[in-house]
């Protein structure tokens, strides 16, 4: 069952039939649909179609809360069925719950796309963890670049509006920038409780936000910084004197300890997906 037929549903629902995995049903805001796209039922019935259905793939908008997309797969996951997802918001928020079921439920599709880091992340034990530094959005990575470089701002933000680089509603620098950073901040929440560097469940009140001015958004770029002491994200000083380790253009990138563990596009439906096979592969095995 597929939850969301949005760029992502529509991509994934493509992959899993040309990896020859059954689609049941297809779960979106306007009813219950087969793999045909002909409607079944209204979506408040969506629990009596997912009693036959052996993984759910989560691939809703992220909310503020993260609640729906936590409704969702705890139906699958209290019944011992596998759950892979790409929301953001209900592994932040609900990590002391969702930590629960990590044979389960699956979601390196949450943070860096491709790059699947979370996976890098994983290869570590906890204490031996000194330092994360990761650029995990790429459209804000996109726009202090590109600024850095001399485009001048309006072409710059025409530039992230046609490419499909902002979240829907999102249309001037300052509504970019406050959306962008708060998907930075969930994603610093998932890889801080994902290392299992802290004795406590990291949320939003410990973590260090440094927005930008005028000048930062140009001479620095956005990146996430986690230590055991502390974890901070925004328009930060770089730690190395040598600034070649910061990405071009939209790409991620991961550190651990001062050492590159994984780079390359951290969001598009097709990478997005491609961590998301990646996750269902994995459990099958």
């Amino acid at each position: 069952m597929v939850f969301g037929m949005g760029n992502i549903g529509t991509v994934l629902v493509k992959r899993l039939k040309e990896e020859n995995i059954s689609v049941k049903y297809i779960v979106r805001t306007t009813g219950i649909f087969d793999v045909e796209l002909n409607k079944v039922a209204d979506k408040e019935k969506w629990e009596d179609f997912g009693v036959n259905v052996d993984i759910a793939f989560i691939c809703i908008s992220t909310d503020n809360d993260g609640n729906q997309a936590l409704e969702y797969a705890l139906y699958f996951l209290k019944q011992g069925k596998t759950v892979i997802t790409c929301d953001k918001a209900s592994v932040a928020y609900h990590w002391d719950i969702l930590k629960n079921y990590s044979d389960l439920f699956k979601y390196t599709a949450s943070v860096g796309g491709g790059t699947q880091m979370l996976k890098e992340v994983s290869l570590y034990k906890p204490e031996d963890i000194k330092e994360i530094e990761a650029v995990v959005n790429g459209t804000l990575n996109y726009i202090s670049w590109a600024l850095s470089n001399g485009i001048d701002k309006e072409k710059v933000l025409k530039e992230v509006l046609e490419r499909g680089y902002a979240e829907p509603g999102s249309n001037s620098f300052e509504e970019i920038i406050k959306t962008e950073l708060n998907d930075v901040v969930l994603k610093t929440i998932i890889i801080a409780n994902h290392s299992r560097m802290f004795d406590k469940t990291i949320s939003r009140e410990d973590i260090s936000v440094i927005e930008p001015d005028a000048t930062s958004i140009i001479t620095k770029r956005c990146i996430v910084r986690i230590k055991n002491e502390k974890v901070e994200v925004g328009f930060l000083e770089y730690n190395n004197s040598d600034n070649d380790w910061l990405p071009d253009g939209v790409i991620n990138v991961l550190y651990i300890n001062g050492g590159l563990k994984a780079d390359g596009p951290g969001a598009g439906a097709e990478d997005t997906v491609s961590a998301m096979i990646s996750d269902m592969d994995d459990l099958i095995k």
